[in-house]
């Protein structure tokens, strides 16, 4: 759809036996992406660790899916969300978003859409973060601009620097400025809120595009400006402060939907908000039941690939809804291109799959399996290919197990002996397996 106009749908949609008006068919988007959360940190999933309450009020004003999963680190991640292509397709280097790729928003601004990102970047070439006083590797990959963007605050835009106390960001068309005495998220947030006030004031009938790659809660566990470590070092490093750096999470989101709701969009807009894979090691997390769940990024066990997924609509997307949809990190792109009616690249593969029927309660998720590649190219991280379902996961390497009852993965099914759902999922999975991965 071309054009900037907007046109209200006289439609009538039965949602769950909800009537409801069908909203605009080219929503606003707002994409929040968080860094290094899994989904057992919020109070919606049975989190009692951190303090959610606006995290929480977005996952009840729509719909909460419960198996949602990204790839174990989140260079890979990035990649696949941002292009809706398994990495064995695209991913060359760690942080490098190869320059013949097409992404979401260079869908979205090809369809009239004013484009905009905060937050970490990561895709056009990294500095060696294992190497502090290394070199700065190539430019290999895209600037945000080449991806699609218009507007950006950035950081991890190839200059090295901290990303929460006195961060080095990198704003539209300008050089990396450090910001002495400032907290990186309330810049990057700034931003936002600045990006869709002007928007709503000066472009009023252009739908925007905000995807806010947040920089929180990823390591270094530094003070956040509401707790009393921000006026000693505000540079160290301790676990203790990783609730804190949740509740800036949801602060933070917080305070956008609160915008939306100010310039009176909400009901415009559709926010989704996800993590790019589980939550740190070496921190624990409780739910509601007393289950205990470690985090695990960098591995590809639930608590290292289960992330949080909330989408909401108001006016369109029924309020209070759970899915058991599974949903990994390629079905973004066809999504967001099926909701604004942007055209969907015809010269390559999209392995995605659009869960939009999903949020609109018009259909169940189009998905049996979700797939990873997991190649990072990263000092220390192993290599591994593996399938799987609600609850049966399949390695290439023949490994098999049944997640419902072995969460942790300590004991591989004996492949000979199966029966019933297990030896069903071991033969779907297997020939899943071979046709998206031949070799």
């Amino acid at each position: 759809m071309a054009g900037y106009g907007r046109l209200w749908c006289a439609v009538v949609v039965i949602l769950g036996g909800i009537v409801a008006q069908a909203a605009p068919d080219r929503p606003n988007v707002v994409l929040f992406l968080v860094d290094d959360l899994g989904y057992e940190a919020l109070g919606a999933y049975g989190g009692v660790s951190y303090e959610t309450p606006a995290l929480d009020r977005l996952a009840a004003s729509g719909v909460r899916f419960t198996h949602a999963y990204a790839t174990p680190l989140c260079a890979p991640s990035r990649l696949q969300l941002m292009t809706g292509r398994y990495t064995h397709r695209n991913y060359t280097e760690w942080g490098v978003l190869p320059k013949d790729e097409i992404t979401f928003a260079n869908l979205l601004r090809d369809a009239g859409y004013a484009t905009y990102v905060a937050g970490k970047w990561q895709l056009w070439g990294h500095t060696l973060i294992w190497d502090p006083d290394g070199p700065c590797c190539p430019r290999q990959g895209q600037t945000p601009t080449d991806a699609g963007f218009d507007e950006y605050l950035l950081w991890y835009l190839g200059a090295k620097g901290g990303r929460y106390a006195d961060p080095v960001l990198t704003g539209t068309g300008e050089e990396a400025e450090t910001h002495e005495g400032a907290y990186g998220p309330d810049l990057l947030s700034d931003f936002v809120v600045d990006a869709i006030e002007r928007q709503a004031a000066e472009r009023p009938e252009q739908p925007f595009l905000v995807y806010y790659s947040m920089v929180l809660v990823h390591a270094p566990f530094a003070p956040t400006p509401d707790g009393p470590g921000w006026r000693g070092d505000r540079h160290a490093n301790d676990t203790t402060h990783f609730p804190a750096m949740v509740a800036y999470v949801d602060r933070i989101v917080g305070r956008v939907v609160a915008t939306l709701e100010a310039q009176g969009i909400r009901e415009e807009t559709l926010v989704l908000l996800t993590g790019d894979n589980g939550t740190p090691l070496g921190i624990e997390s409780a739910l509601a039941d007393g289950t205990r769940v470690p985090g695990e990024k960098s591995r590809p066990t639930d608590g290292g690939t289960r992330v949080p997924l909330l989408a909401s609509w108001p006016g369109t997307i029924r309020a209070g809804r759970v899915s058991d949809a599974l949903v990994d990190f390629t079905d973004f792109l066809p999504s967001l291109a099926e909701v604004t009616g942007a055209a969907v690249p015809e010269d390559r593969t999209i392995d995605g799959r659009s869960f939009v029927p999903v949020l609109t309660g018009a259909g169940e998720g189009a998905r049996e399996w979700v797939f990873t590649d997991f190649r990072p190219r990263f000092p220390g991280v192993p290599e591994v290919t593996y399938i799987r379902d609600r609850r049966f996961k399949l390695y290439a390497d023949g490994r098999f197990f049944d997640i419902e009852t072995d969460v942790a993965e300590a004991m591989t099914l004996d492949v000979d002996a199966l029966s019933g759902p297990a030896a069903m999922a071991h033969s779907a999975l297997g020939q899943a397996l071979r046709e998206v991965y031949p070799d």
